[in-house]
């Protein structure tokens, strides 16, 4: 995660009146490199995380949005003001990535390119486009080689609406059916 999107995170969260506090620190989560996590503080007890991630999912690209939000009593801080990694508790991102395998040849193609595109060993068909680390060009080289690959017309947009092999399998059976 970029520095900028760290801070665009950042600014979000802190416009969120919910919270007193928060912090955005990465995180390394094989195999998909560098995440996001937040860490927050809320200025009343019960804090509405699902509220929360949708208030973040529709005020960030995907890309930005944090793969985990964790809720803390206070953000502990070195003598610059830095927050300290350290000193907060590790995020659970085991469940970030449960692998399931393509189901169909065309899934299996999907997840090649998805892989091949984010340089990722393999690609399952929940894995999100965006925690692997996808960014614009990306969408616009998988875009370019799926809607050929299939017989279809696809956008980047569209990709950003379904992130995940199994969204985009979807989205082609709508497009192949005329929906």
């Amino acid at each position: 995660m970029a520095a900028t999107a760290i801070q665009d995170v950042r600014d979000v969260l802190a416009a969120y009146p919910e919270l007193a506090e928060a912090a955005v620190l990465t995180h390394v989560q094989e195999p998909v490199g560098q995440v996001g996590v937040a860490y927050v503080v809320p200025s009343s007890p019960g804090l509405d995380l699902a509220a929360l991630h949708k208030y973040l999912r529709e005020r960030l690209p995907g890309s930005a949005v944090p793969a985990a939000v964790v809720v803390v009593d206070a953000i502990p801080v070195d003598s610059a003001g830095t927050p300290e990694a350290q000193a907060l508790p590790a995020p659970d991102l085991r469940g970030l990535l449960p692998y399931r395998a393509p189901e169909t040849p065309r899934q299996e193609v999907l997840c090649a390119v998805f892989a091949e595109v984010l340089g990722r060993t393999r690609c399952g068909i929940d894995d999100n486009f965006f925690i692997m680390g996808g960014e614009s060009i990306d969408a616009m080289v998988i875009a370019g080689r799926v809607g050929p690959e299939f017989g279809l017309e696809i956008s980047m947009n569209e990709l950003f609406d379904a992130p995940t092999v199994a969204e985009l399998d979807q989205l082609l059976d709508r497009l192949s059916s005329g929906g």
